[in-house]
């Protein structure tokens, strides 16, 4: 949920004001380039713990300390898998530890 929120965050930053500056009539190119200058230094400057946060959820996503399959999800990965391995051994093949 950190990293949603720090996204949105970022994207506001950026949104705004380019939108301003486009009303101000500096052209898109510019205005991007402004943008984005002014989002990275207001997130750089202002936003380190939900920086921080942000990063900590995905470090424990893709880390494989946070669960991301349900409880359902992992009892249908495990029917699937026992299933999966019944049918190999049916047909001689011993799965990755013979290949």
């Amino acid at each position: 949920m950190a990293f949603l929120k720090y996204t949105l965050i970022r994207a506001a930053l950026f949104v705004v004001p380019f939108v301003v500056f486009l009303l101000l009539g500096i052209g898109g190119v510019l205005s991007a380039v402004y943008a984005v200058v002014i989002a990275f230094a207001v997130s750089f400057l202002f936003l380190n713990r939900q920086r921080n946060a942000a990063a900590s959820d995905v470090s424990d996503v893709f880390g494989g300390r946070k669960k991301v399959r349900s409880s359902r999800e992992q009892e249908d990965a495990e029917a699937e898998d026992s299933i999966d391995e019944a049918q190999r051994r049916a047909d001689g093949e011993g799965g990755p530890a013979e290949a």
